[in-house]
């Protein structure tokens, strides 16, 4: 294997790392969004959300965070269709951190950054994740 080859490798194998580490970092942001907009609505400016009440974006804030965990592992496991997937779900958690954005600006615009990182990083190196 020449020196090239192991570069590329490295380099594929460091976008697949990124893209699931920042996914797993938006999932966790949104699984303490929902679990404090739960427990702590005071910290939250209920009156800022879109529609609905604060407990309903805390269980779909939940349920986003959920599904971003688990995409996160599929894309570090470099499974067929995490591409796809994490295109998806990172759309979806940038859609809804942005419809609760009135809820506290600052968690979501971090979420929000996660989630337009892994678009980038799984659309313009998807390359990165074929298996060899």
């Amino acid at each position: 294997m020449d020196t090239d080859a192991r570069s590329d490798q490295g380099s594929s194998r460091g976008w697949v790392i990124f893209a699931a580490t920042y996914l797993a970092l938006a999932g966790a942001a949104n699984a303490i969004w929902g679990i404090t907009a739960l427990a702590k609505k005071e910290y939250f400016a209920e009156d800022g959300l879109v529609w609905s009440n604060l407990q309903t974006w805390a269980i779909i804030s939940l349920v986003v965070a959920g599904v971003q965990l688990t995409t996160a592992a599929l894309l570090g496991m470099r499974w067929f269709g995490g591409v796809l997937l994490g295109i998806v779900v990172a759309t979806c958690g940038v859609l809804a951190n942005f419809l609760m954005f009135g809820g506290y600006p600052v968690w979501s615009s971090v979420a929000i950054v996660c989630n337009a990182l892994v678009l980038w990083a799984v659309t313009a190196h998807s390359e990165a994740f074929t298996r060899d």
